[in-house]
Protein backbone atom coordinates (compact mmCIF):
# COMPACT_ATOMS: atom_id res chain seq x y z
CA UNK A 1 0.00 0.00 0.00
CA UNK A 2 1.32 3.63 -0.72
CA UNK A 3 0.04 6.63 0.91
CA UNK A 4 -0.41 10.31 -0.26
CA UNK A 5 -0.16 12.89 2.38
CA UNK A 6 -3.41 15.28 1.97
CA UNK A 7 -5.09 17.92 3.95
CA UNK A 8 -7.92 17.47 6.36
CA UNK A 9 -10.74 19.49 4.29
CA UNK A 10 -13.78 17.54 3.39
CA UNK A 11 -12.21 17.86 -0.30
CA UNK A 12 -8.62 17.04 0.03
CA UNK A 13 -5.51 18.87 -1.23
CA UNK A 14 -2.90 17.36 -1.64
CA UNK A 15 0.61 17.36 -0.28
CA UNK A 16 3.80 17.57 -2.76
CA UNK A 17 7.28 16.65 -1.58
CA UNK A 18 8.28 20.14 -0.82
CA UNK A 19 5.54 20.36 1.63
CA UNK A 20 3.39 22.75 -0.46
CA UNK A 21 0.13 22.07 -1.32
CA UNK A 22 -1.78 21.93 -4.07
CA UNK A 23 -5.67 21.94 -5.14
CA UNK A 24 -6.14 18.69 -7.87
CA UNK A 25 -9.12 18.90 -9.45
CA UNK A 26 -9.90 14.94 -9.54
CA UNK A 27 -13.49 13.69 -10.52
CA UNK A 28 -15.03 12.11 -7.36
CA UNK A 29 -18.10 9.68 -7.36
CA UNK A 30 -20.84 9.40 -4.60
CA UNK A 31 -21.30 5.68 -4.63
CA UNK A 32 -19.07 2.68 -5.40
CA UNK A 33 -19.55 -0.92 -5.04
CA UNK A 34 -16.56 -3.10 -3.87
CA UNK A 35 -17.17 -6.93 -4.41
CA UNK A 36 -15.02 -9.67 -2.76
CA UNK A 37 -14.66 -12.96 -1.64
CA UNK A 38 -13.85 -14.80 0.78
CA UNK A 39 -11.86 -17.70 2.18
CA UNK A 40 -14.95 -19.99 0.56
CA UNK A 41 -14.79 -17.93 -2.83
CA UNK A 42 -18.30 -16.32 -1.92
CA UNK A 43 -19.22 -13.34 -2.90
CA UNK A 44 -19.51 -10.07 -0.61
CA UNK A 45 -20.52 -6.81 -2.11
CA UNK A 46 -20.75 -3.60 -0.60
CA UNK A 47 -22.53 -0.54 -1.22
CA UNK A 48 -20.16 2.47 -0.36
CA UNK A 49 -21.89 6.39 -0.77
CA UNK A 50 -20.32 9.89 -0.20
CA UNK A 51 -22.24 13.23 -0.21
CA UNK A 52 -23.69 14.28 -3.62
CA UNK A 53 -22.60 17.29 -4.96
CA UNK A 54 -18.97 18.87 -5.77
CA UNK A 55 -18.04 18.27 -2.66
CA UNK A 56 -17.86 14.60 -2.56
CA UNK A 57 -16.93 13.38 0.61
CA UNK A 58 -13.53 12.07 -1.11
CA UNK A 59 -12.90 9.00 1.50
CA UNK A 60 -15.67 7.23 2.49
CA UNK A 61 -14.97 3.70 4.64
CA UNK A 62 -11.52 3.91 3.90
CA UNK A 63 -12.42 4.39 0.55
CA UNK A 64 -10.94 6.48 -2.22
CA UNK A 65 -13.79 7.79 -3.86
CA UNK A 66 -12.60 8.66 -7.13
CA UNK A 67 -14.17 7.76 -10.66
CA UNK A 68 -11.15 6.11 -11.76
CA UNK A 69 -7.99 5.49 -9.68
CA UNK A 70 -5.64 5.29 -12.85
CA UNK A 71 -6.82 8.56 -14.24
CA UNK A 72 -6.36 10.30 -10.58
CA UNK A 73 -3.02 8.79 -10.16
CA UNK A 74 -1.57 10.24 -13.58
CA UNK A 75 -3.50 13.57 -12.72
CA UNK A 76 -1.60 14.07 -9.00
CA UNK A 77 1.58 13.00 -11.03
CA UNK A 78 1.33 16.20 -13.73
CA UNK A 79 0.71 18.43 -10.63
CA UNK A 80 4.53 16.46 -9.20
CA UNK A 81 2.11 14.87 -6.26
CA UNK A 82 3.06 11.23 -5.75
CA UNK A 83 2.30 8.77 -3.41
CA UNK A 84 5.18 7.64 0.10
CA UNK A 85 6.40 3.97 -0.34
CA UNK A 86 4.70 3.48 3.14
CA UNK A 87 2.83 5.33 6.04
CA UNK A 88 5.77 5.54 8.38
CA UNK A 89 7.83 7.56 5.40
CA UNK A 90 4.80 9.51 4.94
CA UNK A 91 4.35 10.38 8.46
CA UNK A 92 8.41 10.90 8.71
CA UNK A 93 8.42 13.06 6.01
CA UNK A 94 5.09 15.04 7.01
CA UNK A 95 7.45 14.94 10.32
CA UNK A 96 10.63 16.46 8.77
CA UNK A 97 8.59 19.44 6.91
CA UNK A 98 6.63 20.15 10.24
CA UNK A 99 3.53 19.75 9.21
CA UNK A 100 1.09 19.78 11.43
CA UNK A 101 -2.01 18.83 10.10
CA UNK A 102 -2.45 15.92 7.53
CA UNK A 103 -4.22 13.07 6.57
CA UNK A 104 -3.33 9.59 4.51
CA UNK A 105 -4.70 8.64 1.57
CA UNK A 106 -4.14 4.96 1.03
CA UNK A 107 -3.40 3.70 -2.62
CA UNK A 108 -2.78 -0.01 -4.01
Amino acid sequence: MRYYLITTHQRPKFYRASGSVVDVELSYVDKKVVRTLNANGELSIQTIEGRRGSDSLSIASGTWMIRNMDDAIATLEKAAVYPFESKEAARQHAKQLEIASFKYLPVP
